[in-house]
């Protein structure tokens, strides 16, 4: 999991990471060497003068576009290749697959034919056996990288969360196709939790507390035209303290949510507690007097009964 999560943190991120942590910062310095026409083609012309160029000037809305495209447009396609083109697919193989055994049963030797009381449920079954069987790991990971996203590069775009919720909103209902009539019968496995993408959830949340605070402090200016592409106008010393305010100010918030968090129950789990608490005051109930074990107890310590009297007051709690 964590090789598949590496794999695509770089494949979903580099692009974006370069353009706002290379391009905008250090634009103007890297850009003359990398213009390969300026250096070599431009110098051979017939007249052997250099053509007349246009100066370098860094792209403002390129960071905002790149992310624009990834929350939006690379949703749409994502959907497109997730749930279209595989009921487009499954729908034209079964009509080549129809062609073929019709004029299989047209020829001299047809293949013998299903008894009529199991003939439907043979088809079903055959039609369920050529679905491909159905990988958790890739909505796992789908949402995982699309919460990077949001924790990553939200600052850019604010209209990312809404983006997401729309999308999910489809998600959810593609997915619950997806599953029922596109892939085989999943095998359901008990889990107490997503395993290691808890971690990678994690650490998005921690690294979007330090992109978050270095994109605010590096796309700051009061002058209209944008970032300039030259590192001489960023103050490195508080670039850094805004990274370690924010990440403070995250982990702060995470110690205490995790705190409130741990002290709450679950109604889940109230409803297991009151339900417990019951089944064993009726087995105590239903003993006689004499069975009720009398233990030796410590100065101070409660016995089961005096426990569960003073207990009976939890379920009208709940």
């Amino acid at each position: 999991m964590q090789k598949i999560f590496v794999i695509n943190f770089i494949t979903s991120y580099l692009g974006i990471f370069l353009t706002a942590f290379v391009y905008v910062p250090f634009g103007k310095v890297l850009v003359p060497y990398l213009d390969v026409f300026q250096l070599t083609a431009q110098r051979f012309t017939a007249e052997g003068k250099a053509l007349p160029t246009v100066a370098w000037k860094i792209n403002p809305d390129r960071l905002t576009k790149q992310v624009i495209y990834f929350t939006v447009t690379a949703q749409i396609v994502n959907f497109a290749t997730e749930v279209i083109v595989p009921f487009a697919k499954r729908k034209i193989f079964k009509t080549v697959a129809k062609v073929q055994a019709e004029k299989a049963a047209a020829s001299a030797h047809p293949p013998p034919a299903d008894r009529p009381e199991e003939a439907e449920f043979l088809a079903r079954a055959r039609d369920e056996a050529e679905l491909d069987e159905y990988d958790v790991t890739i909505d796992y990971r789908e949402m995982v990288i699309q919460f990077g996203y949001l924790s990553l590069f939200s600052v850019v775009w604010p209209l990312t969360a809404c983006s997401f919720l729309a999308n999910n909103w489809v998600e959810a209902r593609s997915d619950a196709v997806k599953i029922a009539a596109g892939c085989q019968r999943p095998i359901p496995w008990r889990a107490d939790s997503i395993g290691p993408w808890l971690d990678s959830l994690g650490f998005l949340a921690w690294l979007g507390s330090i992109t978050s605070a270095a994109l605010v402090f590096l796309f700051r200016t009061a002058r209209d035209d944008g970032p300039t592409g030259e590192p001489w106008d960023i103050s490195g010393w508080a670039l850094l303290l805004s990274i370690l305010f924010a990440e403070h100010l995250y982990l702060g918030v995470q110690f205490v949510v995790r705190g409130l968090v741990r002290r709450l129950d679950s109604p889940g789990l109230q409803k297991e507690k009151a339900e417990r608490f019951a089944m064993r005051k009726k087995l105590l109930e239903g003993m006689p007097a004499h069975d009720v074990p009398t233990l030796i107890r410590e100065p101070g310590e409660k016995s089961t009964e005096a426990v569960l009297v003073e207990g009976e007051a939890a379920p009208e709690q709940l």
